[in-house]
């Protein structure tokens, strides 16, 4: 593993659809400490028809050294890259298979919710959607605002639970806020008696934003 590129050479697991029946895809990003496999336990809460669910892997099971709150520095950038290079390897095998970034919701859950928002406000377009359980934009709170560029209208929900000991209601509101003045369709969720967990409100968000209608 270099301090460079730490992620370099993770693989991507799946699960769902087959490509050639697959016309959606939701991209999963673990927490710190877990694992793809772990992630994709939620498929059998989350299952939709057509969707492939693809799941990067973080090396050492850590997206990024610090906290949610912490400022930014050169060396957490370098990580950042990194996992951004993940989340570019998942966008280009779901084109392999037929499917555009508008037919993608990236979605994560703690640091991955972090690294699904940061790749999306660096990289600014329409996505399918973007899912942040318990994590959201990187910074201190009251410092989080937009990026330049356009999300195009994407549907973006973030979601923590109201007693969360890692993660505020506030922190949420501030990184849906700054995706709004984006030009996302975006909106903070609370969810009551979780803590930092993924529970049934959360689970129920994944599904509706990764649901054709």
């Amino acid at each position: 593993m270099s301090d460079i590129d730490p992620h370099a050479g993770e693989g991507i697991e799946s699960a769902g659809a087959p490509a050639m029946a697959t016309d959606r895809v939701l991209v999963l990003l673990h927490g710190r400490g877990d694992s793809p496999a772990g992630i994709l336990r939620l498929v059998d809460d989350i299952y939709e028809r057509g969707v492939r669910y693809l799941a990067p892997a973080a090396a050492g099971r850590v997206w990024y050294p610090g906290e949610l709150t912490e400022p930014v520095t050169d060396r957490r950038q370098a990580y950042l890259d990194s996992a951004f290079g993940q989340v570019e390897r998942a966008l280009a095998e779901a084109r392999s298979i037929g499917v555009d970034p508008e037919d993608v919701v990236l979605a994560g859950f703690s640091q991955g919710a972090s690294v699904a928002t940061e790749f999306a406000t660096r990289r600014p377009r329409r996505y399918g959607g973007l899912v942040a359980l318990a994590g959201g934009l990187l910074g201190p709170t009251d410092e989080l605002g937009p990026r330049a560029g356009s999300l195009d209208g994407t549907p973006a929900v973030c979601g923590v639970g109201g007693d969360d000991p890692h993660v505020s209601v506030e922190h949420a509101e501030a990184t849906a806020a700054a995706l709004s003045q984006m030009d996302a369709d975006a909106s903070a969720e609370t969810y009551q008696g979780v803590g930092h967990a993924i529970g049934d409100g959360g689970v129920e968000t994944l599904r509706r934003l990764t649901r054709r209608d």
